[in-house]
């Protein structure tokens, strides 16, 4: 897992994007919010391209069942227009292995003929989360799932009536007795759940958490899947909640 702040100067910037990408980037109102986008989505397309061995402005995007993202792969050269406001090259964040060390991952997963490394797989399975000034981004190998959500934590949202039509009702009662941070240290568990799963935001409401007990780990699971999965809670930064829901190892949390 990497642990990337969007605001540090000398991020990835727009050269890795595609003309596509670079549209989505130019619809955003908020110059701020603009920046933050495309720090994420390049440094997302760097850390793939460095595992599967090609160029980031290579990589594309599809979508499978649930809107889960998968590798595709770019014929044309790397894109060259467009704003050339932002560094790139430089830092990718900090980077958590299943270990939890700052040590890369390895492997590569890249689902293109095009690339020839050895060890490519075609089974990568990742995942990008931002919010505010930081962004999550989750890698897990062939044959595993993951799913990673990041969320400011907002005191001022009506948090009481969106868990009382969102969430389980043993769930809305530790909201209404902890407030704000245990509403949106729920939320992120139920979403990077969804986006592991592909069940989509439709099965949030049907989502549950079971809090850890001793010996056994928290896990999220939903009425409309079998079985429980095992959720991770970081510790991104304060005023943040986070979580990363995988079958594959998890990560301890790290401080960056």
């Amino acid at each position: 897992m990497w642990k990337v702040h969007l605001d540090r100067p000398g991020m990835p910037g727009w050269s890795a994007l595609s003309e596509a990408e670079c549209e989505r980037a130019l619809r955003f109102a908020d110059p701020l919010e603009r920046r933050r986008w495309v720090v994420a989505r390049s440094t997302l397309k760097q850390i793939l391209g460095e595992l599967c061995g090609i160029p980031a402005a290579r990589l594309a995007f599809s979508t499978e069942g649930g809107g889960r993202p998968r590798i595709a792969f770019h014929t044309e050269g790397p894109h060259t227009e467009g704003p050339q406001t932002e560094g790139h090259g430089g830092g990718l964040g900090l980077a958590l292995a299943a270990d939890g060390s700052d040590r890369p991952l390895d492997g590569c997963g890249c689902l293109s003929d095009g690339c020839d490394r050895p060890s490519a797989g075609r089974g990568l399975d990742f995942n990008l989360s931002h919010s505010g000034e930081w962004a999550l981004i989750a890698v897990a190998p062939e044959g595993r799932r993951v799913g990673v959500d990041v969320e400011r934590i907002s005191p001022d949202a009506d948090i009481l009536e969106l868990a009382a039509r969102m969430y389980q009702p043993e769930e809305v009662e530790r909201v209404r007795a902890a407030g704000a941070p245990e509403f949106f240290r729920l939320w992120t568990a139920k979403e990077a759940y969804i986006k592991a799963t592909g069940v989509g935001l439709a099965g949030l409401r049907d989502t549950r958490v079971t809090p850890a007990r001793e010996g056994s780990a928290a896990l999220v699971g939903s009425r409309s899947l079998d079985g429980e999965w095992p959720v991770r809670w970081l510790d991104v930064a304060p005023g943040y909640a986070a979580a990363v829901v995988t079958t594959a190892s998890t990560p301890e949390p790290r401080t960056g």
